[in-house]
């Protein structure tokens, strides 16, 4: 199979019928949807050099489409997991062409008919690109794909264990009240517990879709707060994240818990086909006695249940809770170069 590979600079160079129906025919996952790709284009969490689209085509057909992003060492690895977990380390001014963007939990390469041929053409193009750019490192982040898993290792890349994500299969309870009566018993009590404590408070709870009101502004401040208390202020910035939210349009749920008017917690979450995707959150304690952190899990429960979704994803670290609240680990790993030899 002969296949060729262009390189654009913006998903808008790839006409938006030909890309949404290969997103839609592969049953493509949140993080390639073409909006949340144009956020990620346009509004960046964490500052971007340059953006890059691999576009694989056989005969014309497009095959796949992998998203790579130039970034500092130092900005793309805030919590230190890259020279924690795959040994790359920051030398001073060190970029990598690192695909998807760090806040996506689910990298993949997005084709039809994955095989290793594409898979080697793709890595052989992205490693070019990354000695043009003067880049230290190239490869995939967060991945758990164990087809694409099993090509790299064939193709010369290192593996590496990178953390953990998580997620609870809805499908096998028959309703909220059935799920909490299935979680460990230390979770169960403590959910039993906090829901008491939030019933005989005045706040409440509610799950929105857009358009948003100024409520979205006041999430994405409370979200650059929660992060800047737990050591990186820049993970989550406010201006961006409510911008990225906007361009993700009707992907975007708010999971709010507000108090006489004021928002107090809330989670930015991503509803997509049959899952509802956990992903930043923002929260304030001084106001209330419940824990706002396990209310908000509890409001998008009941919502995933109503709504009959039959998956919640829920991000990555705080292993503890995560698992008394019902949820199962799925391991994620790095796939890297060795530090590039720019001399040679």
């Amino acid at each position: 199979m002969e296949i060729t590979i262009d390189v654009y600079s913006s998903i808008f160079q790839l006409p938006e019928s030909e890309y949404c129906q290969f997103h839609n025919s592969n049953n493509g996952t949140l993080f390639y949807d073409r909006r949340f790709l144009i956020a990620a284009e346009q509004s960046p969490l964490l500052a971007v050099k340059k953006i890059y689209y691999l576009i694989a085509r056989t005969h014309g057909q497009l095959l796949a489409v992998l998203p790579a992003y130039l970034q500092d060492l130092n900005v793309v690895d805030p919590f230190q997991i890259l020279a924690n977990n795959a040994g790359i380390h920051n030398q001073g001014n060190d970029t990598g062409l690192f695909s998807h963007i760090m806040h996506c939990f689910d990298t993949t390469i997005p084709s039809h008919q994955a095989s290793l041929a594409l898979h080697d053409a793709l890595f052989c193009r992205l490693r070019k690109l990354a000695m043009a750019e003067g880049a230290s490192y190239f490869g995939l982040l967060n991945v758990q794909d164990p087809f694409l898993l099993k090509h790299v290792g064939a193709l010369g890349l290192n593996v590496n264990f990178m953390l953990e994500r998580w997620y609870v299969e809805l499908s096998e309870y028959r309703d909220f009240d059935h799920f909490i009566e299935k979680l460990p018993y230390d979770g169960r009590n403590e959910m039993r517990r906090q829901i008491r404590k939030f019933d005989a408070s005045q706040a409440t709870l509610s799950m929105l879709a857009p358009p948003f009101d100024a409520r979205l502004e006041q999430l994405a401040q409370l979200c650059q707060d929660t992060t800047a208390r737990h050591g990186t202020p820049h993970y989550f910035p406010a201006a961006p994240l409510t911008r990225f939210s906007q361009l993700c349009g009707d992907l975007v749920r708010l999971n709010l818990i507000e108090l006489n008017g004021s928002l107090i917690a809330g989670m930015v979450c991503f509803e997509q086909q049959d899952t509802l995707h956990l992903w930043s959150a923002g929260m304030r304690y001084d106001q209330i006695d419940f824990s706002p952190y396990t209310l908000a899990f509890a409001n998008a429960y009941r919502y995933a249940f109503e709504h009959g979704l039959k998956r919640l994803e829920a991000g990555r670290l705080n292993a503890k809770i995560k698992t008394r609240l019902g949820l199962q680990p799925e391991r994620l790993y790095t796939v890297t170069s060795e530090r590039l030899n720019h001399s040679a």
